[in-house]
């Protein structure tokens, strides 16, 4: 019933009484994995002390005996910022460790990067279970940290089909969403309920040598079913019989605990103390270092803490009896002692100075927090500053905590604001932020300190897209005068950032070169990487794509890998698609440098790389993917990008109604100002009106887009892609003036980008459809061949192919149509494709093709994607979602989507069992499986 002092392995009782059906469905999930290679979840419930360590450490014991591997972690009370530390020692702590020391400190480097670090874990497991099942087993999962809990969900998903069981205990009963996710289909849920009386009879025989007299099934029966409540109990009256004190056992369990206390001597009380209130066990000399008592007393007080029971020690490392003990020892303290030994926690860590400790003192000092604790509040704001590049999430929140401890009337209050305002901005917390810096505001009078704190507020007022308000702050302290020259310059480039997304476009972009052009005369890196961002976005905006290729690649250089993933979607929209691949391949092979700051950034760029370049199915798993890891991180920053690739891809597949679910699906996604969403969203409810049959509605929504296309505030109605549909729906609409407006506006993004065929191509096009040239039509034809987005090259043969029937030449016409049907089937873009069949066929000619498109079913191999089929095929040959990754040229995220699909599709719960299938199915290529 207690845990052993490393925290991993379980110690099991003598004779585990009365839980032979949660024991027996266990072990019926353990033989499965054995025997068929499936996985399994099991959550075991239920309050403190019913025995879920118990049930834990004897399924650990039988899944030994059955030769299954064991990975045991237990979750701590106090330290919420050890990033999945149950997790990481797990891999260690068993008997067999699952990896290298090598490999070990290679996973300890990532702990603070979840993504990098559940790519890590994932693999260790990943591999174990390629030689055989593997079961993990974490105790107290309601005190998982939010890494943990992160982690869990990843590996439930990522592991999918192998045969690893998971055993989960905790004391909350729902932890289906917040720690298994929604995509684990069967979850095993035992709820321990309280023993019976015949059960606790048993136990107090297997304790005492004899049947229980009345008097002790009397105290049995107050126990209420609780087997570590009736334990103590027993204990205690064994303890008292041997000091001849057999009436002793008091009737409840705290004052039980109080009475034993009461007994201690001073020296004994503190070191049990000091160990309850640690949460979890520790190493003697780190108790020596907190309380310092001399040797002698320290021998006697140790000596006497075990005897009485309340600790146990094993390899110098003490821990309570059980975490029951703990709660009762802390109860038994007064609120001021609890937060004057955490504070002494977190004064060790923090003087010890290792970047490791940071989150275990960041947890002491917020447990020792009290208001008006300035001292408190000081390590507070420490170790949050310590914590900004490894866990900004956590420096955040202790920041926030920094600021609400301290008063506006201490001394050290507008010093200790500041500070907390740098963490905060530094860590995207704008609200708090903002509500930090108009704190510091109300109490300021100084034009220079008003400046840079509105500056910092900008930021963060950036980051959550609310940029009128970021105006309204930032021009009021603009006008103060004299102003220091930098703070001047940060705030100018701010404000040129803001509006990038509310000037024109031409605004906008002379701004932006005005604040870059102060910002490098301080010299100040901060305006400088600020006026770059700016500049950059304007050049895109207006569709000048070299000239943001320029400033990206300035940042990067000055910031590090941030602004990386705004270098590839420029290179994408310069048509440089190899050099965008290669510069994705480099950060996926060097992912000791994809932060999780970065990834989602990058998987949004692997996204439009994916989708213009026609692999739907891959930017669908994508676009999955980074909503799923916008969840899970508590960031949307780019699930805007993610819903319209969606959106896009299900209206060239022809699904009106699984496009309009998504838009409202979109509409949610963020707080941020309307103009923010709007460009791209208006775009998608025109396109979906269009292909409703609501051609007025479409054109007047697309209206707003084009006719401010050339002083936009985005990208967005500028791009290639788009124009083409624009013309189209313009033409049936028969209104000329728009059609003309979207010729414009294409060939200035042609003249902007010369020598880019996407954007050459689709302005010639467009303009020479608008004139009847049929030589101008070919000549895009010819330029959109040369582009690597298959939809433009099959838009391009479209178009000319239509206009070579209407100008009588029907063989030369039937060949730029085979060439458009070819390139749409590729993409699967069947509306597009289903109009190339239908003007082929009034042209009077059949294809044999197109009797070998049919409608994919829902289940089984028909209904598969081709990428599905391929991770599929790679997954059924042994390879691990890895190497199928590295295969295959896909993230590691991307293909555990696609084969969470087909799972799903053919009905298989283990990777042996799609092997099986595959080999089974007749037609498909199972040889090589």
């Amino acid at each position: 019933m207690a845990e052993s002092m490393d925290g991993a392995a379980l110690v099991r009782p003598a004779v585990l009484r009365g839980r032979a059906q949660p024991m027996a469905r266990a072990l019926t999930m353990l033989r499965s994995a054995d025997r068929h290679g499936s996985g399994g979840v099991m959550l075991v419930c239920g309050p403190a002390g019913i025995g879920k360590t118990a049930l834990l450490a004897e399924v650990c014991l039988q899944a030994d005996r059955m030769g299954v591997r064991s990975l045991v972690g237990r979750c701590e009370p106090i330290e919420h910022l050890q990033p999945a530390a149950p997790l990481i020692a797990a891999l260690r702590a068993a008997r067999e460790p699952l990896v290298t020391g090598e490999q070990f400190e290679q996973i300890i480097r990532a702990a603070h990067e979840p993504l990098l670090l559940a790519e890590r874990i994932a693999d260790a497991i990943e591999q174990a279970a390629a030689a055989g099942p593997v079961l993990v087993v974490i105790d107290d999962v309601q005190w998982a940290d939010r890494v943990s809990r992160f982690i869990i969900r990843t590996l439930l998903s990522r592991l999918l089909g192998l045969p690893v069981v998971w055993l989960l205990a905790s004391r909350d009963d729902d932890l289906r969403a917040d720690v298994i996710g929604l995509d684990v289909a069967v979850v095993e849920h035992i709820r321990l309920a309280p023993l019976s009386s015949l059960d606790l009879a048993a136990i107090a025989h297997d304790r005492l040598g004899t049947v229980p007299d009345t008097r002790t099934r009397g105290f049995l029966e107050a126990c209420a079913g609780n087997p570590l409540l009736a334990k103590q109990i027993l204990d205690g009256m064994v303890r008292s019989a041997a000091r001849g004190r057999a009436n002793a056992v008091p009737a409840a369990f705290n004052a039980a605990i109080a009475q034993r206390l009461a007994d201690l001597a001073d020296e004994t009380r503190d070191l049990i103390a000091l160990v309850a209130v640690a949460g979890r066990p520790v190493p003697l000399r780190e108790a020596v270092r907190i309380l310092p008592l001399i040797p002698p007393s320290l021998a006697d007080a140790l000596a006497e803490a075990i005897e009485s029971g309340l600790l146990v020690a094993e390899d110098d490392v003490l821990a309570p009896y059980h975490d029951l003990v703990r709660e009762a020892v802390c109860t038994a303290l007064s609120a001021n002692d609890v937060r004057t030994l955490h504070r002494r926690f977190a004064e060790y860590y923090l003087d010890a100075g290792a970047p490791a400790e940071m989150p275990v003192a960041a947890a002491r000092a917020r447990a020792a927090a009290s208001p008006g604790d300035l001292a408190c509040a000081g390590m507070l704001v420490v170790a949050a500053e310590r914590l900004i590049a490894t866990c900004p999430d956590d420096a955040g929140d202790l920041a926030a905590l920094a600021f609400r401890t301290v008063r506006p009337d201490q001394p050290g209050w507008l010093e200790t604001g500041r500070r907390c305002l740098s963490v905060l901005c530094s860590t995207q917390r704008a609200n708090e932020a903002i509500a930090v810096a108009d704190a510091i505001l109300a109490r300021v009078d100084d034009a220079d300190l008003t400046g840079a704190i509105e500056t910092q507020a900008a930021g963060a007022l950036w980051l959550c897209g609310r940029l009128d308000e970021l105006l309204a702050r930032v021009e009021p302290a603009l006008a103060a005068d004299p102003l220091d020259p930098v703070v001047r310059a940060r705030l100018q480039a701010a404000r040129a950032l803001a509006n990038t997304r509310l000037q024109s476009g031409e605004s906008a972009a002379l701004e932006a070169s005005h604040a870059l052009e102060d910002a490098r005369a301080t010299g100040d890196p901060d305006a400088l990487a600020v006026a770059l961002h700016a500049a950059g976005e304007a050049a895109r905006n207006e569709a000048r794509h070299r000239d943001a290729l320029a400033c990206y690649r300035e940042l990067r250089g000055l910031t590090g890998a941030h602004q990386l993933a705004e270098e590839i979607t420029t290179l994408q929209f310069l048509d440089r698609y190899d050099h965008a691949q290669t510069l994705l391949d480099e950060v996926r092979a060097d992912a000791e440098n994809a932060t999780e700051s970065i990834l989602p950034a990058l998987h949004c760029a692997q996204l439009w790389q994916d989708y213009n370049l026609g692999h739907f199915d891959d930017a669908e798993a994508e676009a999955s993917t980074l909503i799923e890891l916008g969840q899970q991180l508590s960031s949307g920053v780019y699930a805007l990008d993610a819903a319209i690739v969606q959106i896009s891809i299900a209206l060239l597949r022809g699904d009106a109604q699984t496009a309009a679910a998504r838009i409202s699906f979109a509409e949610q996604l963020t707080g941020a100002d309307g103009n923010l969403r709007q460009p791209g969203l208006t775009v998608m409810h025109g396109w979906l009106a269009a292909a409703q049959g609501d051609i007025a509605t479409a054109l007047n929504r697309l209206a707003q887009v084009a006719q401010g296309a050339t002083s936009s505030c985005s990208y967005y109605p500028l791009w290639p892609c788009w124009m083409g549909m624009f013309f189209e729906i313009g033409t049936a609409a028969g209104d000329a003036a728009f059609s003309e407006i979207v010729v414009n506006v294409a060939e200035l993004a042609a003249a902007r980008n010369p020598g880019v065929a996407s954007f050459e191509g689709v302005a010639l096009n467009v303009r020479g459809r608008s004139k009847g040239d049929l030589a101008m039509i070919a000549q895009a034809a010819d330029v959109l061949a040369r582009s690597p987005r298959p939809l433009l090259r099959a838009y391009g043969a479209d178009c000319y192919g239509r206009a070579l029937l209407a100008d009588g030449d029907r063989s030369g016409a039937l060949a730029q149509l085979d060439q458009a049907w070819d390139d749409y089937h590729r993409t699967d873009a069947r509306i597009y494709r289903a109009e190339v069949q239908r003007v082929t066929r009034e042209a009077g000619a059949r294809r044999d093709k197109w009797s070998a498109v049919t409608a994919r079913p829902d289940t089984g191999w028909a209904s598969l994607t081709d990428a599905e089929r391929r991770v599929a095929a790679l997954v059924a040959k042994g390879h691990t979602n890895r190497s199928a990754a590295t295969e295959l040229g896909l993230s590691v995220n991307t293909i555990g989507t696609h084969l969470r699909l087909v799972f799903t599709k053919l009905g298989v719960q283990s990777r042996v069992q799609l092997a099986n299938s595959l080999r089974a199915e007749p037609g498909l290529p199972h040889s090589n499986v």
